[in-house]
């Protein structure tokens, strides 16, 4: 049976880590969790360490000093001990089968799966069914904003063993699309068969002060030398 490792990123998210707390709680299948916290001052951390508290495959990391999403993803990436390994983040919601549909769709040289989500774009085709893409269908699912798929690593799974073997990792370099660098890369460099699951199983919370309602000009013209690197990185598929 494919295993999953979660790794969640918090770093001060107030009242909104509850609701997410409960939909971790809330999954129907066992898998490994790691709550990487970004060093919080607002209690955060201490509800992550009580939540993890009794459960053998929860885990939780404190950072000693802020260092950022990616820096939090890769720790995270790190110590996963998955067949397949997915992120989320610490605001938002997952439905209860979120876990279980990600893992059950990794059979026949699946490589990856996506899974429908709610947020500003929501797909009108919203059956429970694995919808196979190929390689270079995924890739232009990921690297192209407004895509039913969409380039964020929140409704996806990745195999770590190809992850792991492309040597990938998050730019903490970066503080806005490292998400969809991370996914056009990985698509771009493991061949094989990928499956969509329309079904909504995420929940995009918008919270006040994140990464996106805070971009500035620079921000924009970073976001555009990232999708210009994905543009030519389509090149080689």
């Amino acid at each position: 049976m494919t295993t999953l490792t979660l790794v969640i990123p918090t770093y001060n998210l107030g009242h909104y880590f509850d609701e997410t707390l409960q939909t971790i709680a809330d999954q129907t299948v066992e898998f490994e969790l790691w709550l990487v916290d970004d060093h919080s001052t607002d209690g955060t951390a201490e509800k992550a360490s009580d939540f993890v508290s009794g459960r053998p495959t929860f885990h939780v990391e404190r950072f000693k000093q802020h260092r950022g999403v990616s820096a939090a993803r890769n720790f995270g990436l790190a110590h996963a001990t998955g067949d397949v390994i997915a992120f989320a983040d610490g605001d938002d919601q997952l439905d209860p089968d979120y876990v279980k549909t990600l893992v059950n769709g990794f059979k026949n040289g699946v490589v990856a799966v996506a899974v429908g989500y709610l947020w500003w774009h929501t797909t009108i085709d919203q059956r429970n069914v694995y919808l196979p893409m190929s390689q270079r269908e995924m890739f232009k699912q990921v690297s192209h904003r407004g895509t039913d798929v969409g380039g964020y690593i929140w409704n996806k799974a990745y195999s770590l063993a190809a992850i792991r073997e492309a040597n990938l990792q998050f730019d903490e370099s970066l503080s806005i699309a490292e998400d969809y660098l991370f996914t056009a890369s990985y698509v771009a460099k493991t061949p094989g068969v990928y499956v969509y699951d329309p079904a909504l199983r995420y929940t995009k919370v918008n919270r006040p002060g994140s990464t996106i309602h805070t971009r500035n000009l620079h921000d924009q013209r970073v976001e555009e030398q990232v999708f210009s690197y994905i543009r030519r990185l389509g090149e080689s598929i």
